[in-house]
């Protein structure tokens, strides 16, 4: 099976875009939609939270059936979205269409994807996915869109809970709630995935573009991924770009505070919100730059590093004062993701170009215990070739062995890997469309589909990952 990829969804969008020539939602095509809407009016799914936080059932499918693709074949896989929203003249999928794929974490070969929903034209597709993700145990993928939706400026903004077996859509969500005294549908970004100190899985989805992010909802995918928590407005005020991280140890998520106006102001005057999971109760830790977007902490949280996207710079906060204790230059322009090598002596900025060109192509390096630019290259920043433009994020690929960087590209067309021995890329992973990638994590599978996430953007979500990682601090 390897080489190959399956086309099970992709199948179901083609008929999608056959049937419509106009700017309708087009996920109401997707087979077996009206039985899953009508299936979902008799479900007692919502909670308190996620009224409070607007995320809705609209439909409830029937994801059972074949195994789309070989877990034993491919026990190691790399999900990473993919859309239309590049420049790519070799594109296979003619419109907007919105899915991932999976690629296989050692031979660097596509194995499966899905393809959720296309559009007759690119226009008609507000948004594809700018995040992908699955539930710790790997079983239910999570990805997001939004489509025009009768109109020009109407749109709709949808999740589709997607069963990784079957590569079949589960369940379809869209948000819509309150803020500033009317309803507003924000567009789904990242979603990040952990399991708490007592062995509990959760998911957060993170709505919102730019320095104007939330509502967040937290998921507990063992309950039919209901909502446990809503981060919203009247939680954290006010809330910036949507890229929040956990704790390591999965207490606390981490949240952008910001808004436009902080984002072009004079001082410092955005920051983080520390949210904890259980109470809701919020800490908030302030001057951390002018646009915090990506998020990390070492592997025992005692820090955490924030990167400032207007200002070009990097945050380290102290987890034990709630305090930053140091700032520094990210050696990149408009940094966005942010990773660290396998003994955390370096930290990874992907330069983005956020906020001012918006096509970066290149990483940063930071000497972690210095906390100041790393000397061990003789040029900087670190180029990547291929399509790369506007990368985004970095994920460290879970084999110590393997010691590579996987970088997605939100404007290119390709995975691009970076050797961590050599500070090289050595592979350009093509996406099996032609389109973009943003996002990506590393799920592991044994032969009956039982998964366990290793990495996302957000860093180490498995506590054998986490106990690899101070070995090899330990081993210097």
């Amino acid at each position: 099976m390897r080489g190959k990829f399956t086309r099970v969804a992709l199948m179901a969008g083609t008929a999608i875009f056959a049937a419509a020539s106009f700017a309708n939602a087009q996920i109401a095509l997707y087979p077996g939609y009206d039985d899953a809407v009508a299936k979902a009016a008799t479900m007692d799914w919502a909670t308190p939270e996620s009224d409070r936080g607007g995320l809705y059932l609209v439909a409830q499918f029937d994801s059972s059936g074949p195994d789309a693709w070989d877990p034993s074949a491919s026990p190691l896989v790399y999900i990473t979205s993919e859309s239309y929203a590049n420049d790519n003249p070799d594109r296979k999928i003619d419109g907007g269409f919105a899915g991932f794929h999976l690629i296989d974490g050692y031979t660097k070969e596509v194995v499966a994807q899905f393809i959720g929903v296309q559009t007759p034209e690119t226009k008609d597709m507000r948004a594809g996915p700018h995040g992908v993700n699955v539930s710790p145990d790997g079983k239910w993928a999570y990805v997001g869109w939004s489509e025009i939706d009768g109109s020009e400026t109407n749109y709709t903004s949808y999740v589709a809970v997607v069963n990784m077996r079957t590569l079949k859509i589960d369940k379809l969500l869209k948000q819509e709630s309150l803020y500033q005294g009317q309803m507003r549908a924000q567009r789904l970004h990242h979603i990040q995935s952990w399991r708490d100190e007592d062995g509990n899985d959760r998911t957060i989805l993170q709505w919102g573009f730019g320095a104007n992010g939330g509502p967040h909802q937290i998921l507990d995918p063992d309950n039919d991924n209901r909502v446990l928590r809503s981060i919203t407005y009247d939680d954290v005020q006010v809330m910036g770009h949507p890229y929040t991280t956990p704790s390591p140890d999965g207490k606390t998520v981490y949240v952008s505070i910001g808004s436009p106006e902080l984002r072009e102001a004079p001082f410092k005057g955005a920051g983080v919100a520390k949210v904890d999971v259980e109470t809701g109760a919020v800490t908030n830790i302030m001057e951390v730059g002018n646009h915090p977007i990506g998020i990390t902490s070492d592997v025992d949280g005692e820090f955490t590093y924030v990167v400032d996207g207007s200002n070009s710079l990097v945050y380290k906060i102290d987890n034990e004062t709630d305090e930053v204790v140091a700032h520094t230059s990210a050696g990149v322009a408009g940094p966005y993701g942010i990773a660290m090598n396998w003994d955390e002596s370096l930290i990874f900025t992907v330069g983005k170009g956020e906020g001012t060109h918006n096509r970066g192509s290149v990483l940063g390096v930071i000497d972690a215990e210095k906390f100041t630019r790393w000397r061990g290259l003789r040029q900087q920043p670190i180029f990547l070739g291929g399509s790369a433009s506007s990368v985004d994020h970095a994920i460290l690929h879970p084999d110590p062995a393997v010691n590579e960087l996987w970088v997605s590209n939100m404007n290119g067309w390709d995975t691009i890997v970076l050797d961590l021995e050599t500070f090289k890329p050595t592979d350009w992973i093509a996406t099996p469309n032609g389109g973009d990638t943003h996002s990506g994590g590393f799920v592991r599978y044994d032969a009956d589909f039982n998964g366990e996430l290793l990495m996302d953007v957000g860093g180490a979500k498995s506590e054998s990952i986490r106990e690899l990682i101070r070995e090899a601090k330990a081993a210097g």
